[in-house]
């Protein structure tokens, strides 16, 4: 494995052709990306809900024990938002819509060209980066969080909070409802490589959570997942006058 690929996106392959496997995942890892490999569908479900989770998912259909159609439903329904390119040797629309219908993000049909999985990859990749530049108005905590004035209110009244505790305020809750390990805050919030460790996440997550309603773990916004990171739960889009529950 490249220097590169211990800092770039994380894969997940799912695929029990051992050549095509092994040629994939030296050629990703060239590509500057880490690749875990799962041969089989009980393995590659066990994989695919795990936490820390993975930046994108390439999922092979036909697998021994159990599909991939299965292995996507079941991480669909556990509620895993990886970004999940399926491979098949079927051609046939009816499979490709089945594949979507479970939760796929896009299709590739074997043979192909590994410079077109790769455009895949980075489109996905880039699609669920976006999701950190999204906007509007959110109640969360007691607090009113305008992503697009990057203004954090309690009652009407500005709440005073650095740059990074805003930066890994609106982290969360762009990512509300997700787990964010301490690797991706360190990465994208600190934009520092994934193996510094360090305190200073927590000491931010309490300064965010002693502004924010709550006096104890089952009552904060802000939730711990232990041994891996937090998560943001409760938040409320704000649109117009109307509010949904998100």
């Amino acid at each position: 494995m490249s220097d590169n690929s211990q800092h770039g996106p994380h894969l997940l392959l799912v695929e029990d052709d051992s050549e095509l496997s092994t040629s994939l995942v030296l050629y990703l890892e060239s590509e500057g990306y880490e690749v875990t490999l799962a041969e089989n569908g009980t393995d590659a479900e066990d994989e695919a809900t795990r936490l820390p989770g993975y930046d994108l998912i390439i999922l092979d259909v036909k697998l021994p024990d159990k599909n991939g159609f299965e292995v996507l439903r079941q991480a669909r329904e556990e509620g895993v938002h990886t970004p999940v390119v399926m491979l098949t040797g079927l051609g046939d629309h009816e499979e490709k819509m089945r594949g979507f219908q479970v939760g796929a993000d896009d299709y590739l049909t074997k043979p192909f060209e590994t410079e077109e999985l790769l455009a895949r990859i980075d489109a996905l990749l880039r699609r669920e980066a976006q999701v950190s530049e999204e906007g509007g108005v959110f109640e969360v905590g007691d607090l009113r969080v305008d992503l697009d004035a990057e203004e954090v209110t309690h009652d009407d009244e500005p709440v005073d909070l650095t740059g990074l505790e805003y930066k890994l305020l609106a982290y969360l809750l762009r990512r509300r409802g997700r787990t964010a390990t301490r690797e991706q805050i360190l990465r994208d919030v600190w934009d520092l490589p994934s193996e510094v460790e360090t305190r200073t996440i927590d000491r931010h997550v309490n300064a965010l959570r002693d502004v924010m309603s709550g006096t104890g773990e089952d009552e904060w916004a802000i939730q711990s997942v232990y041994g891996i990171g937090y998560k943001l739960e409760g938040a409320t889009r704000v649109e117009g006058t109307s509010r949904t529950t998100t």
